[in-house]
């Protein structure tokens, strides 16, 4: 990947292309923004750079041997890591699912967890990154280069070592010469902290709006009025921009939907039953659902004023004009505090059922006194 294909980040950009340029390439380095940013796309355009046999100043030539091979995920001195799920009862491997990972990346490097573990056929399975995958890290690390100069481990959500990841440590902290540690994360807070004490911190923010507007206007020939809603809308997010504008799917909104009529109905039975096949979906889809949440409670908050001009897709805007006439800016405010609660409780292994029930009769009760 090239750095020219990436959409914004200019700063960031610089600050590696520069390290590079001047010989000081740091050995771990943790590539920490949220989803839709980018981060995992400057990782894989900094590990093609590094490996360029003709870089110039400002991106990798695109043509070299390397290049090509980076450019198709193949390189023979990278080892990608990332979560998977167990194949039957046996623990899997990163290379286990190394065609799909090709392939999703190629398809959309802007990918969510979510994405992943469709593309993995995870159904309701939760990714994890296991002791015996960071035992293979070792294995393939402790190799010398094949073609290139360094040797690269590129490990997307490290938020999925549990402590069984502590068997990198060492490696991390000894690295064999000429061993890049490239982490691609999200939520800091979820990173085991010995891990993320021996990184150094890349910093990847959301995209700036206006170049944000500039890729969907090139990308999708969109005109710039309907543009600029959509990068304002989608909170410097790439990934969600793609799902307003269809191109991924956005399988939330139904359930979602079906949710919140429970709880302006105050229907107990179906409340209950909802929440216990919620809690029982793992929490990385419940942190989705409450995620989309805020997103939909935003939109009820600009609605009135945006209405046709947000450009949502047709099912989420018929619903989100509907549901901003039952909220008031108020109860709006309320929900989403009560959203931004349960997110905090679940990413910190809050019971889910007792974390989904208390936010159902919480928003019961912002419907009634509305």
């Amino acid at each position: 990947m090239l750095f020219a294909d990436i959409i914004g980040q200019e700063a960031v950009i610089r600050k590696l292309r520069d390290s590079v340029l001047a010989g000081r390439i740091p050995h771990a380095q943790l590539f920490l923004g949220m989803e839709g940013s980018g981060a995992l796309p400057i990782a894989l355009a900094y590990a093609q750079y590094v490996g360029c046999k003709n870089r110039s100043e400002t991106d990798s030539c695109g043509v070299c041997p390397s290049c090509v091979k980076h450019q198709k995920f193949s390189h023979p001195d990278v080892r990608f890591s990332y979560p998977v799920i167990k194949k039957g009862k046996e623990e899997a491997l990163a290379t286990d699912f190394i065609r799909e990972w090709m392939a999703t990346l190629s398809e959309n490097p802007y990918l969510s967890y979510l994405d992943w573990l469709a593309k993995m056929d995870a159904e309701n399975k939760q990714g994890n990154i296991p002791v015996s995958e960071c035992r293979a890290i070792m294995s393939a690390l402790s190799l010398k280069p094949f073609e290139s100069e360094y040797k690269i481990l590129l490990l997307w959500l490290p938020e999925f070592l549990g402590n069984e990841g502590n068997v990198l440590l060492k490696i991390i902290e000894e690295p064999p010469q000429k061993t890049l540690f490239l982490l691609v994360a999200e939520q800091m807070d979820q990173i085991l902290p010995t891990i993320l004490s021996r990184t150094q911190l890349v910093r990847v923010p959301p995209i700036e709006g206006e170049d944000l507007r500039r890729a969907l206007e090139q990308r999708f020939s969109l005109d710039a009025a309907r543009a600029e809603t959509l990068a304002y809308v989608s909170d410097g997010s790439y990934r969600r921009a793609l799902e307003l504008l269809g191109e991924v799917d956005e399988p939330l909104l139904q359930p979602f939907r079906n949710w919140l009529l429970m709880c302006f109905s105050g229907n107990k039975v179906a409340q209950n039953l909802w929440v216990a096949e919620a809690a029982g979906s793992g929490r990385e889809e419940i942190k989705a659902l409450l995620g989309y949440g805020l997103h939909i409670l935003r939109m009820c908050l600009v609605f009135p004023e945006l209405g046709e001009k947000a450009r949502l897709g047709e099912a989420e805007q018929e619903f989100v004009s509907k549901l901003s006439r039952q909220f008031n800016p108020t109860s709006i405010e309320k929900a989403y505090k009560l959203f931004n609660d349960s997110m905090y409780q679940i990413e910190r292994n809050g019971q889910a059922k007792l974390v989904l029930a208390d936010l159902s009769n919480e928003m019961h009760k912002v419907f009634v006194q509305k």
